[in-house]
């Protein structure tokens, strides 16, 4: 609850004469959560990267995301779950466009949530601009099966990954255009961070990071791989001028000061990443990075410089994306 304090102030003159004048300040003392880790094994929140996590009881999701409120979408269940605060959850359950049966990678911008859509056959981009519950198509859609990963500019432009092939439009109303083969059967992360596209290049053993300064044309980072462990890049976060990227199998991050055109190793995380299917595998919260890492932990550094510093999650909870609230 915020708090008031009340002042009196006294100016006084030579002579003796004085003024005084009544203030007061208003202090709010609302702690907000910016975190959340969520899985189909639960969720937790957290103050930020440095506080303990908290169980959610009785939420789960896929999907989640910070705009104009809380998000977590369960695929499983079909609910969407809402919260101000990351404390008090309410579900309901979503209309989504006729034949559309799935939905996931919640994103909130320029004042609307969207997302990728599915109908086993088709996907396209979804919109809501009511909180999540009721969703239409933007733009046209692909022909395929299933998403693996989306991502959305504020200023548009959207890139879905199918299991085969990335496919990207500068607005709503371009047409689809294939812009990168990627070969992968798991949910990544593609991130448009700081004005630049970023996502893995590739599944191969110690794959590279791609970048796109347009997200029409791809290209590989230009100095070899510094993962060592056979692992690939699951997804990337910007803060304190680093791109972070955090590979599967890997005990170490790759980070770029350079827009991606070259890649360092960080310092050692505490133990291996296990994040292969995620939709958000590593934020920056507070100056902060954050990511999932083994099971049950998260790891946290200011820079990939580190150290890295774990931190339990609730107990059974494995979670396969985290959201953060700026």
């Amino acid at each position: 609850m915020p708090e008031v304090f009340n002042f009196t102030a006294r100016a006084t003159a030579a002579s003796g004469a004085f003024a005084d004048r009544d203030f007061s300040i208003t202090v709010n003392n609302t702690q907000i959560n910016r975190l959340l880790a969520v899985g189909q094994s639960g969720a937790a929140r957290a103050l930020n990267s440095l506080t303990p996590w908290v169980l959610i009881p009785g939420v789960k999701g896929d999907s989640a995301a910070y705009g104009d409120r809380w998000l977590i979408w369960d695929q499983v269940a079909g609910v969407m779950w809402t919260s101000p605060d990351a404390i008090n959850f309410t579900s309901f359950v979503p209309t989504l466009p006729s034949g559309y049966t799935s939905l996931g990678f919640l994103r909130w911008r320029a004042g609307a949530w969207w997302a990728v859509g599915s109908t086993g056959s088709a996907l396209a981009v979804l919109t809501s601009t009511d909180g999540g519950v009721t969703w239409g198509v933007a733009g046209a859609t692909i022909a395929a099966t299933a998403a693996y990963s989306f991502e959305r500019s504020e200023g548009g432009a959207s890139i879905i990954a199918t299991v085969t092939d990335w496919y990207f439009r500068p607005s709503d109303t371009d047409a689809w255009a294939l812009v990168k083969a990627f070969a992968g059967g798991y949910r990544f992360q593609i991130a448009h961070l700081n004005g630049i596209w970023f996502g893995p290049n590739d599944v191969a053993v110690n794959a590279l990071l791609a970048r796109s300064t347009d997200g029409a044309g791809w290209f590989a980072q230009s100095n070899p791989t510094v993962l060592t462990s056979g692992g690939y890049y699951r997804g990337m976060a910007y803060g304190n001028g680093y791109i972070v990227a955090c590979a599967y199998t890997e005990a170490l991050t790759g980070f770029t000061t350079d827009a991606g055109l070259t890649v360092q190793a960080g310092a050692a995380l505490p133990a291996a990443s296990g994040a292969y299917d995620t939709e958000c595998p590593i934020v920056c919260v507070q100056g902060r990075f954050v990511m999932l890492g083994d099971a049950g932990r998260t790891f946290a550094a200011s820079t990939p410089a580190g150290p890295w510093n774990a931190s339990n999650l609730p107990a059974g909870l494995n979670p396969s994306t985290l959201a953060v609230r700026p």
